[in-house]
Order: structure tokens, then sequence, then C-alpha cells
């Protein structure tokens, strides 16, 4: 009676442990969570950075025409005057390639858990029957 419930035992602690809902998978689940937090946190602030943009060329000449220079717009005998001051003047680079893609979990599977299970059990009517070929020596 000792097997079956060896096997049991073990299934279910290695589900409890590796199986799909088990406290592995939690754990990636949570890292995996608070990554996505933090990258949503910063995509976030790049959506204000260009919806500040957005609104001030388009109702900022100065801006509008701050950054067009900066693309290298402008005719060829023009002359360039630096405009300080401006959130638009300031090259900043921002994040918006580099968002982050959930990571793939591969759990351990079910069939995989019940083999192991089948082999602790295996194990221990191995260990009994080793256990009932040599007799226990009583002390004299």
């Amino acid at each position: 009676m000792l097997v079956p419930w060896t096997a049991i035992l073990a299934y279910t602690f290695l589900s409890f442990f590796l199986g799909q809902n088990g406290l592995y998978a939690r754990r990636h689940l949570d890292a995996e969570s608070q990554r996505l937090s933090a990258n949503l946190s910063a995509l976030e602030a790049a959506n204000r950075g260009f919806h500040g943009t957005k609104v001030s060329l388009l109702y900022d000449d100065d801006a509008l025409s701050v950054f067009a220079r900066q693309l290298g717009y402008g005719l060829p005998e023009e002359e360039f005057v630096r405009v300080v001051g401006l959130e638009i003047a300031s090259a900043v680079e921002l994040p918006s390639d580099q968002a982050i893609y959930a990571v793939a979990y591969d759990p351990v599977s079910s069939s995989t858990l019940r083999l192991v299970s089948l082999g602790l059990a295996f194990a221990a009517l191995l260990f009994l029957l080793v256990q009932d070929f040599y007799p226990s020596r009583e002390p004299d």
C-alpha cells in the first residue's frame, strides 16, 4: 500500500511546485507582470512626450520651425539661428522601439510529473523488496 501512496504524494508535490499552476509558474507570472508593468509605465511616459511634441508642433510656429531645421529643411541660402529653451529643440532619444514582449513559459508537463512519480514509487517498491531480502539483525 506504500507504493501507490508514494506515487500519489510525489505527483501531488511535484504538481504543486513544478506543474502548470504550481509555485514556479506563479513566480514566473509575477515576474513577467512586474516587467510588463514597468514597460507600460515607460511607454506611457514616452506617449506623454509624444503628445507634448505633437501639441507643440501643431500650435507653436517657432517649435515647428526649430524641428524642421533639425531635420534639415530650409532654403539653401537661409541662415540658421539656434533657439534655446524650447523643449522640441532637445534631441531626446525616446524608448519607442524598446517594447517588451511576454516571455513564453514552458511548464513541466503532466506526463513528465507522472513518470517521475511512478519512478519514485518504483524506487520505494525496490527499497521494500531489498529490505525483505536482508533480515534485520537483532542485538544478541
